[in-house]
């Protein structure tokens, strides 16, 4: 017997390692290559730490199955780091920010359904003078003739007095699509339109002073697209309960649609991060990526950028209203030119993302 639960320790042990190997790949390998390697990248957090539970049996026990854990504990460690930010010793006092961002996936301004007067245009306008940005990124930029155009919310933000405009989807009566709102004068702007899809990501070139400018690309990713109805199911739980044929179906498209997701996003990345590299300014990357740190999409998208969390980051951050506890799929990347003082993410109710705040200063040679 007990050369049976020791077999089969090892083999679970064996398989949570695997997996966190997977997803150590999956952020290296294109899912239009090998997709389902995505789905070890999403479960990367659960994965960790189950390895490290794994770790402290086979540590108690004194076994050799430990190194099994401990290896794909250690080759993760990098990752680790991009969901939770643990600043260890003395934080360094904030300097004067030249650039103060704002992107913020702001859900349509609450007009997906209805176009009755709950509209968050005033709530968002009021953040946005309050906190008094710089630049601030809006994916999910909507306007409607019988509530508010975008003129009219430029004149709710009068500290703002520029503006980029992109509409990926345009009908009788209303718009949609992106905006970058800015402090400073924009010199050049431009679009990064996708074939099929409303997503699509913007450039929008600034310039801080008469030397230095600055090239902002606000950037919308492909959503999972999930309907109502699988949104509701998946996050009850009873569902999981639930052994009738529903369960499975809702499962079945669930992943279908993930996986175009994955091979959608990994095209528009390849797409953009080619365009950053060609930029002939510093860049920073606002957006909605639709996707988690341990994915494609993001390293690809950083590059070598740096990231505001991992810089100025504290403990754990989500920029996601879900039942996840730390889901970050919202991110605001930028040249090694700058340094982040502050990143963090309000805790505000006016959209299905919450306000992802950074506040950049020059890099000290």
């Amino acid at each position: 017997m007990r050369r049976f639960v020791y077999a089969i320790l090892l083999l679970l042990t064996a398989l949570s390692a695997a997996g966190l190997a997977l997803s150590y790949l999956s952020v290296y390998v294109s899912p239009e290559r090998v997709w389902f390697l995505s789905f070890f990248g999403l479960l990367f957090a659960p994965l960790l730490l189950l390895n490290l539970a794994f770790l402290l049996l086979w540590v108690v026990l004194r076994k050799w199955p430990l190194l099994l854990p401990l290896a794909a504990v250690l080759l993760n460690l990098g990752f680790a780091r991009t969901l939770a930010h643990l600043p260890l010793g003395k934080k360094s006092a904030p300097t004067e920010a030249n650039l103060k961002l704002l992107s913020y996936n702001v859900n349509l301004f609450g007009l997906k359904r209805t176009y009755r007067d709950s509209s968050t245009y005033a709530q968002i306008a009021d953040f946005i003078n309050h906190e008094k940005f710089d630049v601030t990124c809006m994916q999910e930029f909507y306007v409607h003739a019988k509530v508010q155009s975008e003129q009219q919310f430029a004149r709710k933000v009068p500290g703002l007095p520029y503006r980029s405009v992109y509409y990926s989807r345009t009908r009788s009566n209303s718009r949609l699509g992106l905006a970058t709102f800015s402090k400073f004068p924009i010199v050049n702007q431009g679009s990064i339109a996708f074939s099929s899809t409303t997503n699509a990501a913007i450039f929008t070139d600034i310039a801080l002073n008469a030397t230095d400018t600055v090239r902002i690309y606000n950037v919308h990713l492909q959503s999972v697209r999930f309907g109502d109805k699988e949104r509701d199911l998946l996050q009850s739980e009873s569902f999981w309960h639930d052994s009738r044929n529903e369960h499975s179906r809702v499962l079945r498209s669930a992943s279908g649609k993930l996986r175009s997701a994955f091979r959608i996003r990994a095209q528009q990345v390849d797409t953009i991060s080619k365009h950053i590299r060609r930029s002939p300014y510093r860049v920073v990357v606002c957006g909605d990526f639709n996707d988690t740190p341990v994915s494609y999409s993001y390293h690809t998208m950083r590059g070598n950028l740096c990231d505001g969390f991992m810089e100025a980051g504290r403990g754990l951050m989500s920029t996601f209203v879900s039942i996840v506890p730390s889901l970050r799929i919202d991110y605001i990347l930028y040249s090694d030119h700058f340094r982040s003082n502050i990143c963090y993410c309000p805790n505000l109710s006016f959209s299905d993302h919450y306000p992802l705040v950074c506040r950049l200063a020059v890099r000290e040679p």
